[in-house]
């Protein structure tokens, strides 16, 4: 267990947990009921049952993956490569991964690369969720989480987001939060065989709404379906 011994040799694993999403307005009820959402920094392990998950679910996320164009160079994305080049990156504070677990199932991933420190301190975000649990809320809840947890000191300054135009499930999560949109990217990422454009959307630590993101979905929520007051009962910490 390499990568974890490395990983996380100076700090815990950043993590957010919320419990009963659904009365919260978070999320959607469903045949999968939900009982805590939590997002959790990723371990070797984690990336391996996620690369499972994302198996299990290709039909689903294939239209959106990025893979490296004819004539360029490639990385070596084997699993095992991939994980080792992560850690280096965590390590460096150049790389942030979270599984997103309903209750005790991983059923998607948030993660911040392209991580540029120094005068920037930015990253760009992206995310999928497995079929199942899509169009509940869950994913925009998972990015949420990891907005608070991210934007500002010591972490990111500022996060932006790219989504294909096509991608309508995808773009209505920025939307929902409220990021500020930046403009049409052409030729951003290869996609699917195709350089594909991209709108862009992005956040500073000086745009993060009162309370944070979380409670400006539960807010939101609130308006919209008139919910009681009360706890939003969710809390940060290291596992």
């Amino acid at each position: 267990m390499l990568y974890e011994r490395l990983t996380f040799l100076s700090r815990g694993r950043l993590s957010v947990q919320i419990d009963d999403p659904c009365a919260l307005g978070l999320v959607k009820p469903g045949d999968a009921e939900i009982g805590r959402l939590v997002v959790l920094e990723m371990t070797a392990r984690d990336h391996r049952l996620a690369a499972q998950v994302r198996a299990d679910n290709y039909r689903w996320l294939s239209p959106w993956e990025a893979n490296a164009p004819d004539g360029y160079r490639a990385r070596d994305m084997d699993l095992e490569a991939f994980i080792r080049r992560s850690a280096r990156l965590v390590r460096k504070g150049m790389y942030y991964s979270f599984g997103v677990w309903a209750d005790q199932e991983l059923v998607g991933q948030v993660s911040i690369g392209d991580v540029a420190l120094g005068a920037s301190h930015s990253g760009n975000l992206g995310y999928w969720v497995s079929e199942e649990y899509s169009g509940r809320g869950v994913i925009t809840a998972a990015v949420a989480m990891v907005l608070d947890l991210c934007l500002g000191s010591p972490h990111l300054h500022r996060v932006e987001i790219n989504v294909r135009p096509e991608n309508k499930a995808s773009l209505r999560v920025v939307e929902k939060l409220g990021l500020r949109f930046e403009g049409c990217k052409r030729g951003f990422y290869y996609i699917a065989g195709n350089w594909a454009d991209h709108l862009g959307y992005a956040a500073t630590a000086e745009e993060v709404p009162q309370g944070g993101y979380v409670s400006f979905l539960i807010n939101r929520a609130r308006f919209r379906g008139g919910l009681s007051r009360g706890s939003h009962g969710f809390s940060e910490g290291g596992f």
